[in-house]
């Protein structure tokens, strides 16, 4: 992608003790195409590199690295995630939250789906949205009017 969507956390701001004294702690994701496009990651990790710095330069992050880990999709595979994406579905506009696959199966009366691969979406809320989502979908199965947990307003994940 030209301009990717990237997500950058710095732990250290809440947490300085992930860090050594005087440095920071960065994490950045930025979506690639899975295993399934053909890049031979191999090839594409070392120009990938250069691109996230220039970006974390160009934004004002910390570029002085001492030390790192690149994953690219030939890791997330070795781990076990299909194609090399752990994010379920691949990256593209018609798998975006609202395209993504319904959390119930009609062919299966009562089969409920929770996870990044269905709807609503990847990203830890959305996901628990998700797992509450299912819940609700069993308990309306099973005719009970049990309550949803829900988390308090303002909480954070």
């Amino acid at each position: 992608m030209p301009d990717p969507s990237r997500l950058v956390t710095v732990p250290t701001l809440s947490q300085p003790d992930m860090a050594p004294a005087g440095s920071s702690s960065l994490y950045v994701l930025e979506p690639v195409p899975h295993n399934g496009s053909g890049l031979d990651w191999g090839v594409e990790s070392g120009p990938m590199r250069e691109r996230l710095l220039a970006f974390l330069e160009r934004e004002g992050y910390p570029t002085d690295v001492v030390t790192e880990r690149l994953v690219t999709p030939d890791e997330w595979q070795a781990q076990g995630m299909h194609l090399g994406t752990p994010f379920a579905l691949a990256h593209t506009f018609g798998q975006s939250g609202p395209f993504r696959p319904a959390n119930v199966d009609r062919r299966v009366p009562g089969l409920v789906f929770a996870g990044s691969g269905t709807t609503p979406g990847v990203g830890i809320p959305m996901v628990l949205v998700s797992g509450r989502l299912a819940a609700e979908r069993v308990q309306e199965y099973a005719g009970r009017a049990l309550p949803v947990p829900r988390p308090p307003v303002g909480a954070t994940s």
